[in-house]
C-alpha cells in the first residue's frame, strides 16, 4: 500500500543500536537514526514499509550514546544533545545537554501530495533563514511561505537542517508558534551549534549544496539587484561555490557595467566576460587563497551574510544586500543608478577603505561613491596584493592577526598587530621572501619607530618609502612603514608615542 494512503500514525515498538545508528521497529513503517557526530545526526522515516538503503561515503566516528528507555519516550543522549522520541507518533524532540530546548515536532508526518509534511515548533523570539537564493532584502523567514531551491534551514535557537532527497520542499512559517514543512520524505540531517559559524562547521561534511548558475541573458539595474541579493541568501543557505557571469552585463550601459563588474568580481567562481575583473579583486589574490582553505576546512562560505556574522544583532537580519568579505570588510554594494545607497554597519568601529573615514557601529550611513564601498572593521589586518609587494592595513586599536597560504610550500605567513599600553608592535613571521607595507590607519605619528637596536628612518613622501623608512600621512592619520623580510624572518616593529 503507498504511504499516500495510510494515516501517518505510528507507534515505536522497540530499538536496536547498530553502534552510532539505532534502528527503530514501528507498527508502521520504519525509521533510523544516525548519530554523525556528538552535534548531529541524520534521522529518516518511511510511513510505509522499509527504509531504502542509505550510501555513506564512510562510516562517522564512534560516538558515545547513552539510551534512556521510559514508558512513553526513548532518549538519547550525546555530549551535546538530547534526543527524545515520543513512542506514540514517533515525534522528535531536541534539547541541548542543559536542558535548552531547540526544535520539536508538533504533528506527526502525514502523506502530503507526492511526498510527506508535518509542523515544527517557532517559539517566540527565534528567527530562521536559509532556504536558498531570493530575492527580498530580509533573511528571516517569519511570515513567509517558501518554495526552498536549496532546503538547509538555520534557526537562532541554534541549530540547522538540511533536507535530503529529490523532489519539492516548501516550508510555511506563516502560522504562530510552528511552521510546516513540506517534503519528498521525512529525510533529514541535523547540526548543532551556538553560532551559524558553528553550525555551518558542524555540517562541513555534509550533502553537497549546490547552486545552477543564475545570471541573466542580459542585465539589467533589477537583475543586478536579484543576483546580489541572490548570492547573499545563497551564502546563509550553505552554498559555498556560488559563480557569476558578468557576460550578461558585457552591453550594459556604462555605469551598470561598472556596479556589477564590483559585485561580480568577488565572487569566487566569475565569468569575466568583455569587462574583466576589478583591479580591488586582483589584490584580493592572497586573501582569497586563504579563504578558500576556510571553505574546506570549516564549511564557511567567503561571503558572510551579516546575521552569520553578528548573530546577535537583530538589525542584521534585515540587510541582504551587504555581506562581509570574510571577517574582515564590509561590503555594500551599489545596485541601483545614481552613486547612493545608505548602508548599515553592525556592531565595531568601521573605516571606509576609501575615504578613511572612522564610523562606530550599530547605525545607517548614507554613502555616495563611484567605487565600491568597503569598510574595515576595527581589529583586522587586510593584506592588498600588488606587482610591489604586499600591503598590510592594519586597524587599531583593537589586536588583529591574519595569515598568509605561501602556494610554493603550504606554509603559513603568520602576521599580527595589537596595541600595548603607550606602544603598538607589528610583526610578520615570513615563510616567504616578500616586500611588505605596513599601513596602519588613523593613529598619531609616533615618536619612533623600529626595533631593539634596528631603528627605522623617516621618508620625505610615501613615494620615497624604501625598505626601513616610514612615512606619517597627516592627513589621512595613517603610518606607512616598509620592509623587506626573508623567508623564515620573523621581523617586528615597535611604534612608540
Amino acid at each position: 500500500m503507498p504511504a499516500q494512503a495510510l494515516a501517518a500514525v505510528a507507534t515505536l515498538l522497540s530499538f536496536a543500536p547498530h553502534g552510532n545508528r539505532i534502528d527503530l521497529q514501528l507498527d508502521r513503517g520504519s525509521a533510523q537514526i544516525l548519530f554523525l557526530t556528538e552535534k548531529s545526526f541524520h534521522f529518516r522515516r518511511a510511513l510505509d514499509g522499509a527504509l531504502p538503503a542509505a550510501a555513506l561515503p564512510e562510516m562517522p566516528p564512534p560516538v558515545a550514546i547513552q539510551m534512556d528507555d521510559t514508558p512513553g519516550t526513548l532518549l538519547l543522549h550525546t555530549k551535546f544533545l538530547e534526543v527524545a522520541i515520543d513512542k506514540h507518533g514517533v515525534l522528535l524532540r531536541v534539547r541541548r545537554a542543559d536542558g535548552e530546548p531547540l526544535t520539536a515536532d508538533l504533528t506527526e508526518p502525514k502523506p502530503d501530495g507526492a511526498g510527506v509534511s508535518w509542523d515544527r515548533q517557532a517559539p517566540a523570539g527565534v528567527r530562521f533563514y536559509g532556504l536558498g537564493p531570493r530575492t527580498d532584502l530580509t533573511f528571516d523567514l517569519r511570515g513567509k511561505s517558501v518554495q526552498a531551491e536549496i532546503p538547509f534551514l538555520l534557526s537562532t535557537s541554534g541549530y540547522g537542517e538540511f533536507y535530503a532527497g529529490n523532489g519539492q520542499f516548501h516550508f510555511d512559517f506563516t502560522a504562530n508558534g510552528r511552521y510546516r514543512v513540506q517534503a519528498p520524505q521525512v529525510d533529514y540531517y541535523f547540526y548543532y551549534g551556538t553560532s551559524p559559524k558553528q553550525i555551518f562547521e558542524a555540517r562541513k561534511d555534509g550533502p553537497n549544496i549546490a547552486l545552477l548558475p543564475f545570471s541573466p541573458v542580459a542585465g539589467t539595474w533589477e537583475t543586478l539587484r536579484s543576483d546580489l541579493l541572490r548570492l547573499v541568501h545563497g551564502a546563509m543557505s550553505g552554498n559555498l561555490y556560488p559563480s557569476f557571469d558578468l557576460g550578461a552585463y558585457d552591453k550594459a550601459p556604462p555605469e551598470l557595467q561598472q556596479r556589477a563588474r564590483q559585485i561580480g568580481s568577488l565572487v569566487q567562481k566569475v565569468t569575466p566576460g568583455t569587462l574583466g575583473l576589478s583591479g580591488f579583486r586582483k589584490q584580493l589574490a592572497s586573501f582569497f587563497d586563504i579563504y578558500d582553505i576556510e571553505v574546506r576546512d570549516h564549511g564557511h562560505p567567503t561571503w558572510h551574510p551579516l546575521p552569520f556574522q553578528f548573530p546577535d544583532d537583530p538589525e542584521c537580519a534585515r540587510h541582504a544586500d551587504e555581506f562581509m568579505l570574510g571577517d574582515e570588510m564590509l561590503i555594500a554594494p551599489i545596485y541601483q543608478p545614481g552613486g547612493t545607497r545608505q548602508a548599515y554597519l553592525p556592531q565595531g568601529i568601521w573605516t571606509n577603505l576609501e575615504t578613511n573615514q572612522v564610523s562606530q557601529g550599530r547605525q545607517t550611513i548614507a554613502v555616495e561613491t563611484a567605487a565600491l564601498p568597503v569598510f574595515a572593521r576595527n581589529g583586522t589586518i587586510v593584506p592588498l596584493d600588488s606587482a610591489a609587494g604586499m600591503a598590510l592595513h592594519y586597524f587599531p586599536s583593537l589586536g588583529g592577526e591574519f595569515f598568509l597560504i605561501e602556494s610554493e610550500t603550504g606554509e603559513y605567513t603568520q602576521i599580527h598587530a595589537a596595541p600595548a599600553a603607550d606602544a603598538m608592535r607589528l610583526e610578520i613571521e615570513s615563510k616567504k621572501d616578500r616586500d611588505y607595507q605596513w599601513v596602519v590607519h588613523n593613529i598619531e605619528k609616533p615618536a619612533a619607530v623600529g626595533f631593539e637596536d634596528r631603528t627605522y628612518q623617516p621618508a620625505s613622501s610615501s613615494q620615497a618609502l624604501t625598505d626601513g623608512h616610514w612615512y606619517y600621512d597627516a592627513s589621512q592619520k595613517n603610518l606607512q612603514v616598509r620592509v623587506k623580510v626573508k623567508a623564515g624572518e620573523d621581523r617586528i616593529i615597535n611604534l612608540t608615542w
